[in-house]
């Protein structure tokens, strides 16, 4: 930490108006009470001012370097006051010396000093302990902002750790699928294998240009989804039906990247996986002020049981959305009538900045 009044160009200020105030009205009352000279009433009080101020300065070292410890305070104290004993006789020594040095014709002035040096002293040890409290709160406000700043950064760092670890839990689990389904079309049909794997090399491509959770347009993001519809469309044929429906404004609002993969992942696997039919998966967003509504909604058959999972996918969405938003963000999901959706509400982040 750097000195609270020399480092600040308004406190250093504050603290030359202070000193100022008090030379004008020492002066004053040595004006108003005693019959000294006019040279006498305006340099004893700017001189006295000035040199103080100085070695009110040079009291911040010693609170700087002695730190006040609860368990032993006395030897603090001690150390305080042999380091004001050190200031104030400086201090006694120097103005004393240059205003006998000054004033060596007016005696009687040079009788008024001389006879007032105990009450300087006393008043200058007063200021002095002024100082160094002030010195200490200006310390312990610097270390408490300090401490708040370290505290940020650790729960950045811990909220940064958390985003990786939710998005390290889903892109394997995607890899693993698609590898299994390359590996079975090698051989039925090496053209579509060729395929997948040049979509997958895309998709994986732009998973890890975003590993930190980035923002990016929900325009790019839906780019790479469509590309892992189509490397599942592949595998599942006309089972697998998908449409988009984005309203004014969707397409460059900010997402977290891969956010929208575990719900396409998760309707697949509880829809077309069972079904014999064609399923249809629908992507809508509807752009309002300050924020956007989007659903992914899938069909699927009631009566069909439900495919067993990790069930760890929507749960991460929503970690991820809490994490990424602060709390701002929403995902709900209900299956009712043979539709599944999950709705997730998302504030513009570019509002928040």
């Amino acid at each position: 930490m750097g000195h609270p009044i020399t480092t600040n160009r308004r406190s250093l200020l504050a603290y030359i108006v202070v000193w100022l105030v008090l030379s004008i009205l020492q002066g004053f009352l040595f004006w108003y009470n005693l019959d000294f000279p006019i040279a006498v009433v305006i340099v004893d009080p700017l001189l006295s001012t000035l040199l103080f101020s100085v070695f009110g300065i040079l009291a911040w070292y010693p609170t700087r370097y002695i730190p006040f410890q609860k368990h032993t305070p006395f030897y603090s104290i001690l150390a305080h006051i042999m380091a004001g004993l050190l200031i104030l006789a400086g201090y006694m020594l120097v103005s004393t010396m240059l205003l006998n040095s000054i004033f060596l014709n007016q005696e009687d002035y040079l009788v008024f000093l001389n006879s007032t040096l105990a009450w300087k002293a006393l008043l200058g040890a007063m200021i002095y302990l002024v100082l160094v409290l002030v010195y200490y709160l200006a310390s312990s406000a610097f270390k408490l902002q300090e401490r708040i700043r370290q505290e940020e950064r650790l729960r950045n760092m811990v909220r940064e750790a958390e985003l990786n670890m939710l998005k390290s839990q889903i892109n394997p689990h995607f890899l693993f699928n698609s590898l299994n389904s390359i590996s079975s079309l090698t051989m039925s049909s090496p053209e579509e294998a060729r395929d997948m794997i040049i979509r997958l090399s895309d998709f994986l491509r732009y998973s890890l240009k975003h590993r930190e959770n980035a923002f990016v347009p929900l325009k790019e993001e839906l780019v790479r989804m469509k590309d892992y519809l189509a490397i599942e469309k592949v595998r599942f044929g006309d089972k697998l039906q998908y449409e988009f429906d984005l309203t004014s404004g969707c397409e460059g609002f900010p997402v977290p990247t891969m956010i929208f993969q575990p719900l396409f992942e998760n309707a697949i696997r509880h829809s077309v996986y069972e079904s014999t039919e064609p399923v249809m998966i629908r992507f809508s967003c509807e752009s309002r002020q300050g924020f956007a509504k989007i659903q992914v909604t899938n069909e699927y058959d009631p009566d069909v049981p439900v495919r067993k999972g990790t069930g760890v996918g929507l749960q991460n969405v929503r970690k991820r959305i809490e994490l990424a938003y602060n709390g701002d963000g929403s995902v709900e999901w209900k299956g009712e009538d043979g539709l599944f959706c999950v709705s997730l509400v998302l504030p513009d982040i570019k509002l928040k900045r």
